[in-house]
């Protein structure tokens, strides 16, 4: 077993122009305790598995087959051969060097300072006395668009959205099924694509064509008024990134900051898509007072995006 002070948080697999594979073992959508992912990276002689003092997560490395070398910093490695372990704390830099074909199995972890903020583990939670019977977690949620085309470049590019899937135009030609089925014209069409945003939300965008459609956006004031909020780490950033994005509109000067409150110290921006769709910026303090009024937490913040490399 070895023990460094070296740290990490979620995976970047840098093969330098040498082959790599990366394969999910297991993996949780949701954090919904201190672990947020087990997977099998495989790496060929001299390919690196890094870690990322940014992403916020520890990471525990161990080697199933193969040898290696971690690094630290710039000096010379320690030997990593079968049966070892390396464990990264959260915000320290670290890489594994292979010296021959290696498997590395990859544990990622949420600290503990982030972890006593989120729901408890699934298995643990008490069954609800009210609600949806047999309801297990929030599927997706949907938004109606101007041209699906657009938004899913929008989420895709800027967001950083993953595209799952897109379905055939769903219509209803001979009878009342759009109606029935969906509240909406019996002759209105719609196309729908899925994705999936973030580690915790799945988002469905629909164009719906129909005689009597209002495609006037509404307002936050507006009875339907809606916004979709991203937790950033880093809220100045996160709002430059945007205002460089032809098309995007930052509403006011900067980032505000809520002064009292159930969620004093929230610091918070709105934006538009270039369709006029409202979205919000949001970074929490690691503790709000409304903690301690009851044992109930909103979820998050998730410890990186993506373990993705």
């Amino acid at each position: 077993m070895i023990v460094t002070d070296s740290g990490a948080a979620s995976t970047v697999l840098d093969g330098d122009g040498r082959s790599r594979r990366w394969r999910c073992l297991a993996r949780r959508g949701m954090l919904f305790s201190e672990c947020e992912s087990v997977d099998h990276v495989t790496l060929e002689k001299d390919s690196v598995l890094h870690a990322d003092p940014e992403a916020g997560t520890e990471s525990l490395w161990y080697v199933l087959r193969g040898d290696a070398a971690f690094h630290a910093g710039h000096g010379p490695g320690r030997p990593v051969r079968e049966g070892h372990a390396v464990l990264l704390p959260a915000g320290a830099f670290g890489r594994l060097v292979a010296g021959s074909a290696t498997e590395v199995v990859v544990v990622t972890c949420v600290p503990d300072a982030v972890a006593r903020r989120l729901p408890a583990r699934a298995p643990s939670l008490p069954a609800p006395a009210r609600g949806i019977p047999t309801a297990t977690n929030v599927d997706h949620i949907a938004y109606t668009v101007p041209d699906l085309d657009e938004a899913v470049r929008f989420f895709v590019d800027v967001l950083g959205a993953d595209l799952l899937y897109r379905e055939d135009t769903i219509r209803s030609d001979g009878d009342d099924w759009m109606r029935e089925a969906l509240d909406v014209h019996p002759r209105a069409t719609a196309d729908i694509a899925m994705l999936r945003l973030g580690p915790v939300t799945n988002i469905e965008l629909f164009q719906y064509t129909a005689p009597d459609q209002n495609r006037t956006m509404p307002r936050n004031s507006d009875v339907g008024g809606h916004h979709l909020a991203f937790y950033v780490r880093d809220i100045d950033a996160a709002t430059a990134y945007l205002r460089r994005h032809p098309g995007v509109r930052v509403l006011g000067d900067g980032p505000r900051t809520v002064t009292s409150g159930p969620i004093a110290g929230d610091r918070w921006i709105y934006f538009l898509s270039p369709w006029g769709m409202q979205m919000e910026l949001i970074s929490l303090p690691e503790k709000l007072p409304y903690e301690d009024a009851t044992p109930h937490r909103r979820f998050g913040p998730c410890a990186a995006w993506s373990v993705t490399p």
